[in-house]
This record gives C-alpha cells, structure tokens and sequence, in this order.
C-alpha cells in the first residue's frame, strides 16, 4: 500500500444541552476541551451531529464559538448552512463578526432547492464569507436537495473551498471525484464506516460523528492510512468498525452516553430521539471498553 501524507480526519462534535432542554455551554466545553487533546485535524460544529436544527442563529454561533476557543479557529468549521440564503448569509457574517476562519455550509433543506437557487445560495455564502474558507454540504437523505455531480462542479466554481459529501456510499463517490478532478478541491465523506474506501478513491478523509466520542481508533487508521503499512490499516479499520457498531452508526444518543462513560457531564437531546434503555447502555459501555 503507498502511503497518503493528506487523509485527514474531522471530527462532527455533539452539542450538550441540560435537563431543562437549554444548551449547556459548560457541559459543551469540557467535551471540547477533553477532544481538543486529540491531534484531530479538525472539528465539524453545529451540524447534524451537533443537531442544528434545534438550535437559534445566537445558539449555532455560541456553540462555535466555543469550539474555536477549544480546538483553534483553523481547526473550527462552523456551519453556516440553513434553509434560506437570507438566513445563511446573515449566520456567516454574524460567524465573520466572531472570527470563523473555516465555513461549511449545508444545502438549503426541507424544500428541495433549484440549480439557479442553489448556485445564488453558495455565491452568496461566499461572498459574506468574505475570503473565509467554504465547504459546501450535501445530505440529499436529510435535505431533499439532490445534486449530481456535473451540479457540483457548478457549485465548486462560486469559490468554494471544499466539499463534504454525507448519505453518499464510495460506490457513488468516484462520480464527484471524477467532475471535480480538475479542481483542487478537498472531498470528504461522512461516511465513518468507509474511511479506508474514501481514501483509496482519492477522497480527503471522513467528517465522522462517531470519532467525537471514540476518537483513538479513527486517529490510529488515519495514521495507518498515512504510513501506508496495510497491516497497521487492516487493524485499526476493525477497530473502527466496532466503534460504529457500538454506537449504533454514530446515534446521538450512544454518543452522548459515550460521552458520560468519558467522565463528561450527562446530556439530553433536543433530536426526536429515544435515549438509551439501562440494557442498551450496560451493552455499549462493555463495546466500548477497549476503544475510549
């Protein structure tokens, strides 16, 4: 196997929230600080696994804020992306205003978006943005936005920095790679399962919402990635697999539990989801136990 100096690995943080529902920025910030000590390449805030949807503007732009002061602002993306441009643009200045030096940007979502809207939507971001890096987000599953690859090629050439493509296996990842070949643009993927495929098809790396909690086995197969030493990668890919599996494909509510069993403050969720039975969470903490 040859070796690959860029694989990188960005970590999609969770956002803690109280007992009372309310965002808690003490909790945040110890998780945070406690991931920071990682040598991640990056962090990924306020995004799925961040559960944005269920935040306000002023929430987003705190949670990130306190991301930036944990891990750096070059290691920080915030995200940026909503449902109208009008709401996208007014979040990036406000991030701007508060020193983002990273951007990613989520499609529009619940109403699927036009070409022209979409092109106007990302020309936009960028512009307020204002030289500030931009990754464009797709999450056809989760927005209803779809966009082929030619459409993403269209999208890269408003100025975007770089792509992270999420619901998308590495079977349909080399359409992208292909039309944005000519392009020196970083793909990533969300997929945490295929970091090895990712990479072996040229991507950049994985954005993974389970290496927020579990960040050992992802830094050890990036590295191995790296070195190009396909024992070593063979190794620490299963042991990211079980970090997967144990937490139920990145749940929020497995990684949120994981981060309890870190010695973090405990955390509910503002997501429609159920959270774990004292079964489910005796079962993680004995998955886990050789992987924190």
């Amino acid at each position: 196997m040859t070796a690959r100096p860029v694989v990188n690995l960005i970590s999609a943080v969770p956002t803690l929230f109280d007992t009372a529902g309310e965002v808690d920025l003490t909790a945040t910030r110890a998780a945070y600080e406690q991931l920071a000590e990682q040598p991640l390449d990056g962090v990924f805030v306020a995004g799925t696994t961040g559960e944005f949807t269920t935040l306000s503007d002023t929430e987003r732009l705190a949670v990130c804020a306190t991301a930036a002061e944990a891990f750096g602002p070059q290691r920080t993306y915030w995200h940026v992306g909503h449902a109208s441009t009008r709401q996208a643009e007014r979040l990036t200045r406000a991030a701007v205003d508060r020193g983002a030096a990273r951007f990613a940007a989520l499609t529009p979502h619940y109403f699927p978006a036009t070409e022209s809207a979409l092109l106007d939507y990302y020309e936009t971001v960028v512009t307020a943005a204002a030289g500030v890096p931009v990754f464009g987000y797709l999450f056809a599953a989760r927005t209803t936005t779809v966009v082929s690859p030619a459409l993403l090629a269209r999208l890269v050439d408003t100025g975007l920095a770089g792509v992270k493509l999420s619901g998308v296996a590495s079977a349909e990842l080399t359409g992208y790679l292909g039309a944005l070949a000519d392009r020196d643009v970083p793909v990533y993927s969300g997929a945490d399962s295929e970091f090895v495929e990712v990479v072996g098809l040229g991507g950049a790396g994985v954005v993974s919402g389970v290496s927020s909690a579990l960040p050992a086995p992802f830094l050890a197969l990036r590295d191995a990635l790296r070195g190009g030493d396909p024992t070593a990668v063979a190794a620490a890919r299963d042991r990211s697999l079980r970090a997967v599996a144990a937490t139920r494909q990145g749940n929020l509510a497995h990684l949120k539990a994981v981060l309890e069993v870190r010695g973090l403050p405990a955390s509910g969720l503002r997501a429609p989801l159920d959270p774990l039975s004292p079964a489910d969470r005796r079962a993680l903490e004995a998955d886990i136990a050789d992987l924190l």
